[in-house]
């Protein structure tokens, strides 16, 4: 029976999986570009306050795509409720003020409401992506009671998480401020790639051709010190050039790859060409690396077509591609004619 795979950080985490065998195999020479990072992490600037890291992620996750796109569509908090209109309509709502982040100049106090609503986008993503803690998540309650509204799910929020999120936008602003600007071409949120069909995969953002991942990890502490420092995993690495090599027809033409450290204020950038040859420690062949890839992934004839996956900003001349075509979700099946709905309610609030 062949290996079965769900995503590309579930088949990076199995050792047994052909995808990580084949990866340890052909790129082993990680040091170098670990103590590189470590040389250019810098100083922990956001220290954690509390709030659960996984929300924490995907709603700064969020507070991003927001900010380069304020009609930007969270299609998997969506998902997680096309049988409810009514609440589809609240997380319209949510989006709409998460919105407000594509502002500039941003006003001060639009900034602790922006954070509560993507966090609570993130909420409503994770039920979406992990039902089964339903019992334990904060809507649980809101939805049981029927009280799930715009302004109940803000409330949910906890004041030290909008503190952080604060913090951590603010600085992302700061650093990022080329990839976040409206002078950039195409922004694509959300990436997906020609072999996310056989593994699921979607990274965080694609400006200009430079893939850039985020992250907000804390680091590890020393332990007499106390003191955090950040550092570079294995599965981070294969994570970043797994997206580079599902990109099978080369659809989004990345030339950089990068890894944004949210908490340590820290972007760091690699020629992508230059870092496979780093890993592999021999000259490496893009295209047939990318044609190994997705056979190994079980694909058969490879994609002539170049299809984007995401939501892409064309900011010049280049045309706006609707990811939620029907080409794009797989038909004029059911699921697929929900998500169209949920997606056309979600756009008709955002824009009252």
């Amino acid at each position: 029976m062949s290996y079965r795979y769900s995503s590309l950080t579930g088949a990076i985490d199995d050792k047994t999986s052909p995808l990580r065998q084949y990866l340890d195999q052909r790129y082993p020479n990680l040091k170098p570009v670990q103590a590189d990072y470590r040389a250019h992490a810098g100083t922990l600037i956001v220290a954690g306050r509390g709030a659960s890291p996984g929300t924490l992620g995907a709603a700064f996750d969020y507070l991003l795509r927001f900010t380069c796109d304020g009609e930007y569509v969270p299609q998997p908090a969506v998902i997680a409720f096309l049988d409810r209109p009514d609440h589809v309509a609240v997380i319209g709502e949510l989006s709409k003020l998460a919105g407000h982040a594509c502002m500039r100049p941003l006003p001060e106090n639009t900034v602790e409401v922006i954070a509560r609503a993507c966090w609570a986008l993130a909420l409503c993503t994770e039920l979406y992506r992990k039902p089964f803690i339903f019992p334990n998540s904060p809507l649980a309650e809101p939805i049981r009671s029927g009280r799930f509204t715009t302004e109940v799910l803000l409330a949910l929020v906890p004041d030290t998480a909008v503190a952080e999120m604060r913090s951590l936008y603010l600085l992302a602003l700061a650093e990022l401020a080329d990839f976040l600007s409206a002078t950039t071409s195409v922004a694509v949120l959300g990436p997906t790639f020609s072999a996310s069909k056989l593994c699921a995969a979607d990274a965080d953002l694609i400006v200009d051709g430079v893939l850039i991942e985020v992250k907000t990890r804390l680091g590890a502490a020393n332990p007499k010190t106390g003191q955090r420092s950040d550092s570079l995993p294995l599965t981070d690495i294969y994570q970043i050039i797994g997206y580079a090599l599902f990109d099978t027809t080369d659809t989004f033409s990345v030339h950089t790859a990068a890894l944004y450290s949210a908490r340590y204020g820290a972007l760091h950038t690699w020629p992508l060409q230059q870092l496979l040859d780093t890993l592999a420690d021999a000259p490496i062949d893009l295209a047939a690396e990318r044609a190994h890839v997705w056979k190994l992934l079980g694909g058969q004839q490879i994609p002539a077509i170049p299809a984007l996956g995401g939501e892409t900003l064309a900011r010049q001349s280049l045309p706006i591609t609707d990811p939620m075509s029907a080409s794009s979700i797989g038909g004029p099946s059911r699921t697929a004619r929900l998500i169209r709905e949920g997606i056309g309610l979600l756009r008709r609030v955002q824009r009252r």
